[in-house]
């Protein structure tokens, strides 16, 4: 079947009405990771890929480390009586939203240390790095106090982390109405923004519940990193494992940090530096320590339980061991129905269209693999350890990963990308129709990032479009551990209710995607993008972009170095970039070449070889040895950020050099990473594991 027609097909098939059942499937109970619910999904997933054609599929089960909460508490219990409280940690019900009427979550944390610890509550506004070093510099004394912490900007576990290592017993965050709530938002239509069951914001007793897990260290399983927790793996002691925190936390609403912010009013540094006064009403955000003392109760039960994986396989028809992954997470903090009902649907339904076209004779020339990944939440755990068990056949036969999580908050499209795939998604969404706007999704796209890119600061690294990946999700396994390249999509918007009992097929009806068409949509660049890779005689990966995005990378770092600039890892960026200008024209003819009808035996060695150079060029950035203080890291080029987690760092290793100040360290490192980048340079010239290419047909 012709590309042409396959895309027409893609295009035509995808049903809102197919989607929206799905995802009611998904959404109309809580599926939290590991519980009954969470495996009746996935015993259900399962039998709708076998239904819908994709014979081979299969649960597979892992046994992490998992939480659940015993015994909790917040309460003021010493001070003025007017400031005393007993905290409800609980979300209240909604009258509108019928579709709450199971067993609710609770509100925790995955992985929160436990403790019963009693002590002065300060507040660190996001609970980065600078923020306790701003106050710490400022003369207050942490020693022995309980962190307030607005939610946002970095990743919850390392707010527990920066806190423990400033001296904290105790953290609770919380989400401020500034951030996801009402406060200060306005609808297109200049209205006041308004919180949950009338908006999509959140309200004052809704909980963003997650993981405290340290993402930046591994992430997966704490008690195996670096290898797959099957059920009789040898494991690490609580205590050794370097990604669990050692003191308790809770996620509370605002309405349950409202006491706690009246009790610091008029204690230590009132909040008047720009970003430290949030949104409540009557509230004057001052950092405390409050006279006040605070009990904070978090008592957990810790298992090894089993988690459920269900991977589906089309063969290859002609390159069965060449294989493209796409996955999307299942479990949820709650009913889920945008995290991750949403992108569960929409997997569901690119299974149907699949089954369709398999019925009309397509196959696909490389294998497909499709996941529904378990225990995301818990810290990107399912896929991770799907990843580490299949290392050694997934750097033979990986060409791609191509995750969608959290398919649909809005309108609005996002991604994140390896280089070498970027080229592609623009292709692909090009050529789709933005429901809203009638432009393509790209068009959509790009305005809005024009209108981002405007605010930047004349020093800060611009990144393209499609933003390189961190991690966070399903990919960092994918990318950071093997190198595999990877791209992560997701449709955008008002979305206030992440991770609370409110993100429910309510909200999504009323306020995310009420027809379903950005979900379709969705089915269909998905679809587009699985189509190209597994089908392409000539892989659609372009080294050039890659090439490029370093190239701006290194200039960066030696502006940043000044006259420390970084010579070797300059003169291996500026070959790699002039060798993949070569690739480039050699892509492009033999495409040319395959778009006229061509086919011989020259032609095929050619496009074989291409082939391969494309899919190991970003296995080519891995270092065995991985990130100084963080192994399990091995990508050179991209990492999360150190005291981010969220947020990428491009040359991690010199970066992190950098920082300290240290020059025989930023020497090791530059070295380090002009190795990965000859690396590249090689499997390119086909000289990598004793390969040796042709050259012929380049000049």
């Amino acid at each position: 079947m012709p590309t042409e027609d396959l895309e027409v097909l893609l295009k035509a098939l995808p049903s809102s009405e197919y989607i929206r059942e799905y995802f009611h499937h998904y959404a109309s109970v809580t599926h939290l990771a590991g519980s009954a619910n969470d495996k009746s999904q996935a015993e259900w997933t399962r039998d709708k890929f076998i239904e819908f054609g994709i014979e081979d599929t299969q649960i597979e089960t892992y046994y992490p480390l998992l939480n659940h909460p015993v015994k909790r508490r917040l309460a003021i219990i010493d001070g003025p009586q007017e400031l005393l409280y007993e905290a409800k940690l609980q979300e209240t019900p909604v009258a509108e939203d019928v579709t709450q009427r199971d067993g609710r979550i609770p509100t925790f944390h995955a992985y929160s240390a436990d403790g019963n610890v009693t002590g002065r509550v300060v507040y660190v506004n996001y609970g980065r790095v600078d923020d306790f070093q701003f106050l710490s510099h400022q003369g207050l004394n942490f020693t022995g106090t309980i962190a307030l912490i607005r939610n946002g900007l970095v990743s919850r576990g390392l707010k527990v982390k920066a806190a423990e290592a400033f001296g904290c017993i105790g953290v609770l965050l919380y989400s401020d109405p500034s951030d996801d709530g009402p406060a200060n938002k306005e609808t297109d239509d200049g209205v006041p923004a308004q919180p949950y069951p009338n908006g999509p914001w959140r309200s004052s007793s809704s909980v963003e519940r997650g993981s405290v897990h340290d993402l930046s260290i591994y992430p997966g399983d704490p008690l195996t990193p670096g290898f797959a927790a099957t059920e009789n793996a040898t494991r690490l002691e609580l205590e050794e494992a370097a990604a669990l925190p050692h003191i308790p936390s809770l996620p509370i609403s605002w309405s349950d940090a409202r006491p706690l912010l009246k009790a610091t009013e008029s204690f230590g540094l009132r909040s008047e530096q720009q970003g430290w006064q949030g949104g409540l009403v009557g509230v004057n955000y001052f950092s405390g320590p409050s006279e006040a003392l605070v009990n904070l109760v978090n008592i957990n039960e810790y298992k090894i339980a089993p988690i459920w994986n269900v991977v589906g396989r089309i063969p290859g028809n002609e390159e069965p061991n060449r294989a493209i992954i796409i996955g999307t997470q299942r479990d949820a903090w709650g009913y889920g129905a945008a995290e991750a009902s949403s992108g569960s649907a929409v997997l569901l339904e690119l299974v149907r269209c699949f089954g369709i076209m398999m019925e009309q004779g397509w196959r696909p020339r490389r294998t497909i693999i499709v996941a529904s990944w378990d225990a995301e939440e818990y810290g990107t755990v399912g896929s991770t350890e799907w990843v580490e068990d299949n290392k050694d056949w997934l750097a033979e036969e990986a060409i791609a990963y191509i995750n969608v999580d959290t398919a649909v908050t809005g309108p609005n499209f996002e991604a994140k990308s390896s280089p070498l795939l970027s080229k592609l998604l623009y292709e692909v969404t090009g050529s789709v129709i933005d429901p809203r706007t009638s432009k393509s999704v790209l068009g959509a796209w790009k305005e809005r990032h024009n209108k981002e890119t405007m605010s930047m600061e004349e020093d800060e690294l611009a990144f393209p479009l499609a933003k390189p990946l961190a991690a966070g999700s399903d990919y960092a396994a994918f990318l950071e551990h093997v190198g595999i390249s990877s791209m992560t999509m997701k449709f955008t918007g008002d979305y206030g209710v992440s991770h609370s009992n409110y993100d429910s097929i309510y909200w999504m009806e009323n306020f995310g995607d009420p027809t379903f068409e950005y979900h379709r949509t969705m089915v269909r660049i998905w679809g587009m993008m699985v189509m190209r890779l597994s089908t392409d005689w000539l892989l659609p990966l372009h080294p050039l972009d890659y090439a490029n995005e370093i190239t701006r990378y290194a200039s960066h770092l030696s502006n940043l170095q000044g006259c420390l600039a970084l010579p070797e890892l300059s003169s291996a960026v500026s070959e790699l970039q002039e060798r993949s200008i070569k690739m480039e024209k050699k892509l492009s003819k033999y495409q040319r070449k395959i778009d006229k009808g061509k086919n011989n035996k020259k032609l095929r060695k050619h496009v074989a070889k291409s082939n391969e150079h494309l899919a190991q060029m970003e296995r080519a950035f891995i270092d065995q040895q991985g990130l100084p203080g963080r192994v399990w890291y091995r990508h050179l080029i991209y990492a999360p950020a150190m005291w981010s987690g969220y947020e990428v760092q491009v040359f991690p290793a010199i970066h992190e050099a950098m920082q300290l100040k240290n020059p025989g360290a930023i020497r090791e490192m530059e070295e380090r990473a002009a190795v990965v980048v000859n690396n590249a340079l090689m499997v390119l010239r086909g000289q990598y594991d004793g390969f040796v290419d042709e050259e012929d047909d380049l000049d």
